[in-house]
């Protein structure tokens, strides 16, 4: 939880704020970072409040009561709803052009751009455990594959972002196909282990 905590504000204070502000590539690799710290908070919140349910269940009904509504969906659901779609509707949403452009210009919007990131990836955590090994690994080579193919795609589109321009949007974009490349081959082994193809 701590290292989570430390993550996203490392990421939200000092100068990696302002560098984010002025820098595409940074700031898209911000919004990477804050979704990824989050999950590792969501992650430790989970299993600290799975080991202490009761203490929660005396101090706390309500949250409790709310936890253990979000244990069954996402057993049920094996975490694909909270833990693939939730994520993949909000990072849509923040990354179609205009969205984009407004949080970048509109300090208020930017706060609520971040803070999604930061509550959909400590719902993701604390999803992860009712996912399975396969799809755990499944949708990490699948968010790799996505990175690399938003960049690769906008390598064709010069100027996707508006409110940057044309240069940092190629950088981005040449990032981001890196990023995803690289992502991929790192999980690749594990993936086909994982599907017992090799």
């Amino acid at each position: 939880m701590v290292l989570g905590l430390i993550v996203d504000f490392a990421l939200l204070l000092g100068p990696m704020d302002a560098l984010a502000d002025s820098n595409l590539t940074i700031h898209m690799f911000q919004h990477i970072g804050l979704f990824v710290g989050a999950i590792v908070f969501g992650y430790g919140l989970d299993r600290y409040l799975a080991s202490n349910l009761n203490v929660l269940k005396e101090k706390f009904h309500l949250g409790w009561a709310f936890l253990i509504k979000m244990i069954k969906f996402n057993v049920r659901t094996k975490g694909l709803i909270l833990g693939a779609v939730l994520p993949a509707i909000v990072f849509s949403y923040w990354h179609y052009p205009p969205t984009f452009d407004l949080a970048a210009i509109n300090p208020t919007v930017h706060i609520l751009e971040h803070l999604s990131y930061i509550i959909v990836g400590s719902i993701v955590g604390m999803s992860i455990m009712a996912m399975t090994s396969k799809i755990r690994i499944g949708l990490l080579y699948f968010a790799f594959m996505q990175a690399g193919m938003m960049g690769s795609m906008m390598l064709i589109w010069p100027s996707f972002y508006p409110a940057y321009s044309a240069a940092q949007n190629l950088n981005m974009d040449t990032s981001m196909l890196l990023f995803g490349a690289l992502g991929l081959i790192a999980t690749s082994s594990t993936l086909l282990k994982y599907l017992d193809i090799i």
